[in-house]
């Protein structure tokens, strides 16, 4: 090589050095997840309990309840809240209730499609890109059939849309949730309240392990109420391991009507 090219090398390696450090200013850094804070809205009293949290943490999203669906030889449909009851929501919520754990498969599957349909539309244009969340406890035994009711709901009234579903530890300790599920969702909110899971050192660890086996994106649904001994806030001290997760979306809250600000101080 002559001078020429030598001097080029010269001046490109410098310049070489400076791109890669404008780079490495710029690409995040494979740290904490980021972190999300929200509450369900299931009533009026929520509603309240909202706008007192709002005034502290004025980002809290809202999951607003916008029917409960059952199951009696057909679907019948319970319209909860207005959508825009709480301003922008983050998600709308559909519960199917536990009478669908009876539920004949086919038939349920499409019935559900139609009314989830009409609720979506009833709810405006201005909720037609607003993400759904799917609360459902199914039995593990039928995660196979609500794995079929997703792919038919996601090809029919929620295609289009983001959709999250509620799950519970037991969905995650079944070896083909993954597998089913992963496919047909975009997250998960995982329920640690009313599910006979009380939280435990031992507990807490086969959460993690289970939540990394999943890869799945999802949040630690926290309830910020108690019954008959129950110990809901104690699954707080699974939140700082959460964080370290690559799918970790953060804490979605769920109220019953009390109020949930002294939690506040314990959450990101």
């Amino acid at each position: 090589m002559g001078r020429r090219d030598r001097s080029q090398r010269t001046w490109y390696a410098p310049w070489r050095l400076f791109v890669l450090f404008l780079a490495s200013l710029t690409t995040p850094a494979p740290a904490i997840a980021d972190t999300r804070l929200g509450q369900w809205v299931w009533s009026r009293s929520d509603l309240v309990v909202l706008g007192r949290v709002r005034q502290q943490r004025p980002e809290i999203g809202a999951a607003v309840s916008i029917a409960e669906l059952d199951w009696d030889g057909q679907v019948r449909v319970a319209l909860r809240l207005p959508p825009g009851v709480a301003g922008t929501p983050e998600l709308l919520v559909v519960r199917l209730g536990d009478s669908f754990h009876r539920a004949p498969a086919e038939r349920a599957g499409a019935e559900v499609d139609q009314a989830l349909a009409r609720l979506l539309a009833a709810a405006g244009p201005a909720f037609t890109t607003t993400p759904i969340e799917i609360d459902y406890d199914a039995p593990v035994s039928r995660l196979p059939l609500y794995a079929d009711w997703l792919r038919g709901w996601r090809a029919g009234s929620l295609a289009g849309r983001q959709l999250w579903i509620t799950t519970l530890i037991a969905h995650q300790r079944d070896p083909g949730f993954s597998a089913r599920v992963a496919p047909l969702v975009d997250g998960h909110v995982l329920q640690v309240f009313d599910t006979g899971e009380p939280w435990t050192p031992q507990g807490e660890d086969e959460l993690i392990a289970l939540l990394a086996r999943t890869r799945l994106p999802f949040a630690l649904g926290l309830g910020a109420f108690d019954r008959d001994g129950t110990d809901h806030a104690a699954w707080l001290r699974v939140v700082p391991r959460l964080r370290t997760l690559p799918d970790y979306r953060g804490v979605w809250v769920f109220p019953a009507g009390f109020d949930w600000t002294p939690m506040l101080r314990r959450l990101p």
